[in-house]
């Protein structure tokens, strides 16, 4: 089902893989490795052993009983009926490598045999899709957090990126940039909402982290929605895209969250740090381009920012960031 139909919500099977997956790489003397680096390919061997295993686990049990009946030698010689004979066969059918000395006898086999044999070709096709269908959602996903670490000139500062903006004469420029941004994120969301193993693939690089992406539209979509309440530069202008990046950069957060285990925190407190910096830039710029009421804009940000700082922070803890 995690290849003909993936959703965040996968089988069984697969959500023990990646929860005990989890709890291995969050291990404290693994956490801190360079190994954590090969998570995500690593995860992605293992789910596909597991899925390979369990078929050929189910198939052998159903030519084991047949061993000797239905299923015969084609010299004529006696069959070995142990199960690991009986592994043997479903091996070598699922395969397609058809070595022959194991054939059906029966109706019945050589039917199942057949199927078998369709199954098993189905199975590396598909799961060959799989693969290449994760690593094009990974290449994306990259390539948006580079164009998040450009926008602000490589630094992760939101203030890099928005003031140039909110200090030009033309708002249309951001106006357009937001709905990209919105855009990208509602597709990142919903690569991570059909392959969840996504969330498994780290990089050593900064700049490749989710939260990072994460931080930077919120806290830009923040900014701006304090804007906005409070009365700033070009803040009226902008409401709909920024609605749009708010929305898609919280449903981001919160699917997650719900989807990949993060670690709890107790760290309830909002960093206002950003905004105060906001405030004293515009106003060096220009003493009629800060917030008419600095107080109430610092104060509008950190009501925003309750309704995401602390889900984010546990993302942080839970991904290593």
């Amino acid at each position: 089902m995690a290849v003909l139909h993936p959703r965040a919500v996968v089988g069984p099977v697969t959500t023990v893989i990646n929860r005990g997956f989890y709890h291995l790489i969050d291990s404290r003397w693994l956490k801190r490795s360079r190994l954590v680096v090969f998570s995500g390919p690593v995860l992605i061997t293992i789910h596909v052993i597991s899925w390979g295993t369990l078929l050929l686990l189910g198939l052998s049990l159903i030519a084991w009983p047949e061993l000797g009946n239905g299923i015969i030698t084609s010299s004529g010689k006696p069959v070995d009926t142990s199960f690991w004979t009986a592994v043997y066969y479903a091996g070598f059918t699922i395969t397609t490598l058809g070595i022959g000395d194991l054939v059906p006898k029966h109706s019945p086999m050589q039917v199942l045999t057949v199927a078998a044999a369709a199954l098993g070709f189905s199975f590396f096709t598909l799961v060959l899709a799989y693969v290449i269908s994760i690593y094009s959602r990974l290449a994306r996903r990259n390539q948006f957090a580079c164009e998040i670490d450009y926008r602000t000139q490589r630094t992760g500062d939101s203030l890099v990126y928005l003031k140039p903006y909110l200090t030009g004469d033309d708002p249309s420029l951001i106006h357009q940039d937001l709905y990209t941004l919105a855009s990208h994120m509602a597709e990142l969301l919903e690569s991570h909402h059909f392959y969840s193993v996504l969330h498994y693939f780290r990089f050593s690089e900064p700049r490749y982290s989710m939260s990072r992406m994460l931080r930077f539209c919120l806290e830009v979509a923040s900014l701006l929605k304090a804007l906005r309440k409070t009365g700033g530069p070009n803040a009226s202008s902008i409401c709909e895209p920024e609605e749009r990046l708010w929305h898609a950069s919280r449903q981001m957060l919160d699917d997650t969250n719900e989807h990949f285990i993060a670690h709890p925190t107790s760290d309830h407190e909002i960093d206002t740090s950003i905004a105060e910096r906001l405030c004293e830039q515009l106003q060096s710029e220009s003493p009629d381009a800060h917030p008419s009421d600095p107080t109430r804009f610092i104060a509008a940000y950190a009501d925003a920012c309750k309704q995401w700082s602390h889900d984010l922070r546990s993302l942080e803890i839970g991904s290593g960031d």
